[in-house]
């Protein structure tokens, strides 16, 4: 369709890259290229939308992040302290694991 106008101090290799370029944009009919560009803007409007939803994910995920924070000091206490509960017992061959502290515990002799 159109060539792009020769930029100043324009390389040989330049001037390679640029005609490969307009060689490959201009393959498209001017009514394709009319419509993709209305695509285009359609998908912008689309995107900005989304931005102020965005926005309201981000704010909840600031006030979610102290309580996980919280969670993750309680647990870690609790894996400390952990009194291996009957729900939390897995039986492996030789030996028994709890799920959640992740400890393993040697069968007890008989």
């Amino acid at each position: 369709m159109t060539r792009r106008k020769k930029p100043e101090g324009e390389t040989f290799d330049e001037a390679r890259i640029r005609q490969l370029f307009e060689l490959i944009a201009n393959k498209a009919t001017r009514s394709e290229k009319m419509s993709w560009d209305r695509k285009m803007d359609n998908m912008v409007k689309l995107i900005s939308k989304l931005k102020p939803l965005e926005d309201q994910m981000l704010a909840l995920i600031a006030k979610k992040t102290p309580i996980l924070d919280e969670i993750q000091v309680q647990r870690n206490d609790m894996v400390h302290g952990c009194v291996h509960s009957f729900e939390y017992l897995v039986y492996a061959n030789d030996h028994i694991v709890c799920k959640f502290c992740n400890r393993k515990i040697s069968l007890p002799k008989k």
